[in-house]
């Protein structure tokens, strides 16, 4: 029996391997040279490249202030420069995604085995984990979305922050060391450890040690303090020097309220709205609820690490609550005082609630998966694994039927989607290699997108872009921030207000995806290139 289990874990390892690498192999087909990957890995790259070759930029105004962003470093572009696969930042940064995607089936398969023992449920639980549930704030559950961003490191650290906190149950000793690797998290995800680290520090709280209150108290203050250690040293560093925050000014007030007025305009009815979407379409909320309490009737089928595990999740949730009061009274001040509220972002981790309802779901399975026939338990395993290959239109999934079809030249297992991608970015890169052919040094593009691949593929100056606000926000660079304004409302003016904006600037250079426009332009402009996507004009 030994022997047979760790032969499915040795399978189990080798598929996800193999969706991983087909999956890479896709990617780096439909997103070359990282063009068209997520915007967040945009960004990784664009100040990657600058660092690396600041003499490529001499006029760009954004480029000096990249180093202020506080995302960079992370785990995710320390691990891209330290494994360096290739001599390109942005293919570094989509293998070191794949490496993290792979960690994150292994890490929840192994939390798994460690609770349910079963191979099956193990896996099957790690399949779901994947699964991509989108919630509020511009955010999602899951890594089979887009391109792997730094939270995909965290949620690989999840399982194994659980599972030591599960440990820790009994072994009280162990808890301060556990708050202490929560706080450590600041280094891979802010908001995610910011969250998550009050959620353990109460789940803590409530489990109480022994009769003494003095003693818990003094533990309960000792956790907390070891949380708050490498949470201060993080914040100490980036409020300080060269990554201090703006000047509480009106200016980057508006800043950044128009920066991220797509994600939290309306604090509040985001998360309303998608909480009440999941409690009917599909209902993973209340399904986490009735598991709950199925659990708590039949907790005496539970094993010991099960109801150890099970006793965490009230703190849990119950530390998100406390989070959630603790940002809206400090978003509320911090309103009333006229200034930017430090913890917006914070509510984002309100994803939580997914795999915690998942978690509960797969506790309930584990009471009676044990008298499922393994004929059966295999059938439901394939047919959750085809199912999710077939019919899911992830990026990860697209990209792992893209790569495998060009292995194989079965072109049946591609997909229009994947095609489709492929296509775009390819005219994208000609088009990026156009205005590096026609770009003179130190000339100027103007994009009414979030083109950052002109910085990092095509090595060019370019004017502010959308995405560059948070850089302009942290930099505190007053100038930038009132271009930035300036253009960002003349482009939201009406449908033509990028025109302006552009003919308004010191942008010699427009490259634009509005090809409809290319007639309008024609007349104060010289046509550089087109293909059936791009223009390229310089101003005459």
């Amino acid at each position: 029996m030994k022997n047979a289990a760790i032969l499915k874990d040795i399978f189990f390892v080798l598929l996800v391997g193999g969706f991983c690498l087909f999956s890479l192999c896709g990617t780096l087909d439909m997103t070359p040279f990282g063009i068209n990957m997520d915007s967040d890995l945009q960004n990784y790259a664009q100040i990657l490249v600058a660092s690396d070759h600041p003499e490529d930029f001499p006029t760009d105004p954004i480029v000096p202030l990249l180093s202020k962003d506080p995302g960079v470093p992370n785990l995710l572009t320390m691990l891209a420069a330290w494994l360096h696969p290739t001599d390109n930042v942005a293919t570094n940064l989509l293998c070191t995604g794949a490496f993290a995607i792979f960690l994150h089936y292994i890490a929840y398969y192994l939390l798994g085995r460690w609770l349910f023992i079963s191979t099956s449920l193990s896996a099957l639980l790690s399949f779901v984990m994947s699964l991509t549930v989108y919630w509020a704030y511009g955010t999602f559950w899951g890594i089979l979305h887009s391109d792997p961003v730094p939270r995909y490191f965290f949620a690989i650290i999840l399982p194994l922050l659980t599972g030591f906190s599960c440990i820790a149950v009994r072994r009280v000793w162990l808890r301060p060391l556990v708050m202490f690797t929560a706080g450590m998290c600041m280094f891979i995800h802010t908001v995610s450890t910011l969250m998550f680290g009050p959620m353990l520090f109460f789940s803590f709280f409530f489990l109480r040690v022994g009769r003494i209150i003095r003693s818990h108290l003094g533990l309960t203050l000792l956790n907390g303090v070891c949380f708050s250690l490498p949470v201060i040293m993080y914040l100490w560093w980036l409020l300080s020097g060269e990554n201090a925050i703006p000047q509480e000014t009106a200016l980057f007030a508006q800043l950044r309220a128009y920066r991220f007025a797509e994600d939290f305009g309306r604090l509040w009815l985001p998360f309303r709205d998608t909480f009440l979407l999941y409690c009917y379409a599909p209902p993973i909320l209340p399904t986490g609820i009735i598991c709950a309490y199925l659990l708590w009737r039949q907790r005496h089928a539970l094993t010991s690490r099960q109801r150890d595990f099970l006793s965490l999740f009230p703190g849990l949730v119950f530390g998100m609550v406390v989070m959630c009061l603790v940002c809206t009274a400090e978003i509320a001040l911090s309103t009333a005082l006229g200034k930017n509220n430090m913890s917006q972002e914070i509510l984002r981790g309100t994803r939580f609630l997914v795999p915690l309802s998942w978690f509960m779901v797969f506790f309930a399975l584990s009471l009676f998966w044990s008298r499922v026939h393994k004929v059966l338990k295999a059938c439901i395993l394939a047919a959750s694994v085809f199912c999710l290959l077939v019919f899911a239109q992830d990026k990860q999934i697209l990209a792992f039927r893209h790569g495998l079809a060009r292995v194989t030249h079965c072109q049946r297992l591609d997909t229009t989607a994947a095609e489709m991608m492929v296509r775009q970015s390819t005219l994208q890169r000609e088009a990026l290699d156009a205005l590096k052919r026609n770009a003179r040094k130190g000339e100027l593009v103007f994009n009414n997108g979030n083109l950052m691949s002109v910085r990092y593929a095509a090595h060019c100056n370019m004017l502010p872009i959308h995405k560059d606000g948070n850089i302009i926000y942290y930099a505190h660079n007053e100038e930038l921030a009132r271009l930035w304004l300036s253009m960002q409302e003349k482009i939201n003016k009406g449908p033509d207000g990028w025109i302006e904006a552009w003919k308004d600037s010191a942008a010699s250079l427009l490259l634009t995806d509005r090809t409809a426009s290319r007639r309008e332009l024609e007349q104060s402009a010289e046509l550089l290139y087109v293909n059936e996507k791009w223009l390229l004009f310089r101003r005459r």
